[in-house]
């Protein structure tokens, strides 16, 4: 007798244990089931992508895949790198997240999780696991006035790259006063004094007597991850603008007066400068580098207009460009600016460059002088960091 009710306690015990296993089990199960009938949410699969060009900066998509039986009202997402980051919320619809909390080029692990209408949390799911991208990069391309192109005297030798004064130099400055110091962006100035859209893709001899390989070849070899930036000004060389100006200047020198110089404008804008001829293969050059670009990288492209230059001096006391040649000129820069923006299509952003840019004296006329490049390069930066 003693021996069965040993039996029998040994089998009351197996069943409390076996009773008790399930019991612990069905307060999570694998759909979570709740003791008042929710359930937890599920994910599924997630999925880090990388950065993109319609990204903003520093931020990547998550694709997720995950199920509740109620909705889910949002998505969380931490970092696990030396520690566990703090859990940030994500928008349900587009889920992204940030890197601005972590450090670029270093080991790191995603976790994404779902939060359902009632604050019931998934498991974490591990998104990624690897090292991130390294700091943005702003590319800088086309012709001179990207190349940071400057000379002082006509007999005197030019300068036709210069990263320090061109306009790349304020762009990358701006957006590390924005940006954490870690992710601050790295820059490569790849404009040339003279090249035309052709050039970008062809490659050609600038006017210091270098030969240069093709820009759009040069990007793709730059922009292959990251958050990439390449902000162009070209355009202008594929038409025969630097003729006209210099004859410009020469009539514009002996008119002597204001109407001698209304009528020398007219003359070099509407009889002289090829636009008509050479607008349209400014505006198939354009799409055929965009669509290069769209295809071959992962870059955000901004293209930038040229600045008026009416008012601006070619010596002290002197513009050969008066404001009695403002309606032509604005009327020539209008003409460049619209063949560029037909050929851009939405793959990039256009840039005005309004305000006063002032330029070089002498030979380095009109490019821009260092503040001139400041001015656009904050300009630029402002488009870059609010899109």
């Amino acid at each position: 007798m003693a021996a069965r009710l040993r039996i029998v306690s040994v089998s009351a015990a197996l069943l409390v244990v076996l009773f008790g296993a399930q019991a612990g089990a069905h307060v999570r199960p694998t759909l979570g089931l709740l003791p008042d009938g929710d359930t937890r949410p599920v994910v599924h699969s997630a999925i880090l992508q990388a950065p993109h060009a319609l990204d903003p900066l520093l931020e990547a998509r998550v694709d997720i895949d995950a199920s509740d039986n109620d909705a889910i009202a949002r998505y969380e997402y931490r970092w696990i790198g030396t520690g566990t980051g703090m859990a940030r919320a994500m928008n349900v619809r587009q889920p992204r997240v940030s890197y601005a909390s972590i450090r670029p080029d270093a080991p790191f692990t995603l976790e994404v999780r779902a939060v359902d209408i009632h604050n019931n949390a998934s498991d974490w799911f591990e998104a990624w696991k690897g090292t991130t991208p390294s700091p943005p990069r702003v590319i800088v391309a086309g012709d001179s006035i990207a190349s940071g192109y400057t000379r002082d005297w006509f007999t005197g030798d030019a300068t036709c790259r210069s990263n320090s004064l061109s306009y790349g130099s304020t762009i990358v400055a701006e957006m590390a006063k924005v940006l954490p110091s870690a992710w601050a962006p790295t820059y490569s100035n790849i404009a040339w004094a003279g090249a035309g859209v052709g050039n970008m893709l062809a490659g050609g001899d600038d006017s210091c007597g270098e030969t240069h390989a093709s820009q759009v070849a040069q990007i793709g070899q730059l922009a292959r991850s990251t958050w990439n930036i390449v902000v162009i000004t070209a355009g202008i060389n594929t038409t025969n603008w630097t003729d006209v100006m210099v004859d410009l200047t020469k009539d514009t020198a002996v008119s002597m007066t204001k109407d001698g110089d209304r009528k020398a404008c007219d003359l070099a804008l509407h009889e002289t400068w090829d636009i008509d001829e050479t607008g349209p293969v400014v505006a198939r050059t354009t799409r055929k580098i965009v669509r290069e670009l769209r295809d071959e990288t992962n870059a955000s492209v901004y293209w930038t207009g040229y600045h008026d230059i009416v008012g601006t001096r070619l010596a002290p006391g002197w513009s050969p460009v008066g404001t009695e040649c403002t309606d032509e000129l604005d009327e020539a820069l209008n003409a460049l600016h619209g063949a560029i923006r037909t050929g851009l299509g939405p793959e990039a952003t256009w840039i005005d460059i309004d305000g006063s840019i002032t330029t070089q004296d002498w030979a380095g006329w009109p490019h821009p002088d260092a503040a001139g490049h400041a001015a656009i390069g904050r300009l630029i930066a402002k488009a870059i960091l609010e899109s």
